[in-house]
């Protein structure tokens, strides 16, 4: 009984590290808010892109905080609300699987729409979205970005866009 207990334990040491489940966090900034005397809209994209061909990564929540760290949106399995659906694809997509080779992603306006956010519209000029995400394999293949636009409101042609910094938390 020993025997076959060393020999499965001594197993798991040949067993490469990416073959056990993975996960993290993922910190992006991200902005919602009207300017320019409400004429245009500033808003963020998340872009979520599995890198790994084999194994899907599941968006285990999205939590956004405004200006002031205030949490203003929180979705995902892990809080038992929905992760809003991605309405730019026609019936919706929803991002909370993101199969093997996919790159999908979620918007504020997916989120608020094309006005601000209800109650504290000046608080969505400086936030931050934290992805957290569980995955079998590597979770270095799992990225995540984001990508500030602004577009004529409420729903006009793009102006401007820009990249938002994503930073990785250790200890997920």
């Amino acid at each position: 009984m020993k025997r076959v207990a060393a020999l499965c334990f001594s197993s798991l040491a040949l067993l490469p590290a990416y073959s056990l489940a993975a996960g993290g966090t993922i910190v992006c900034s991200a902005v919602h808010f009207l300017r320019a005397g409400g004429t245009e809209l500033r808003s963020t994209s998340i872009s979520l892109r599995n890198l790994d061909l084999v194994n899907p990564t599941t968006v285990e929540r999205i939590t956004i905080r405004n200006a002031f760290g205030d949490v203003v949106h929180d979705s995902g399995p892990a809080t038992g609300a929905p992760h809003p659906l991605n309405t730019d694809f026609s019936g919706g997509l929803d991002i909370t699987v993101v199969p093997p080779g996919a790159s999908y992603y979620i918007a504020t306006t997916h989120i608020w729409g094309f006005g601000g956010i209800p109650d504290m519209p000046e608080s969505g000029q400086s936030m931050s979205a934290t992805v957290r995400f569980s995955k079998e394999g590597n979770g270095a293949l799992f990225a995540v970005g984001g990508e500030n636009r602004t577009r004529q409101a409420p729903n006009g042609a793009e102006r401007a866009r820009d990249s938002s910094q994503c930073t990785g938390m250790h200890g997920g």
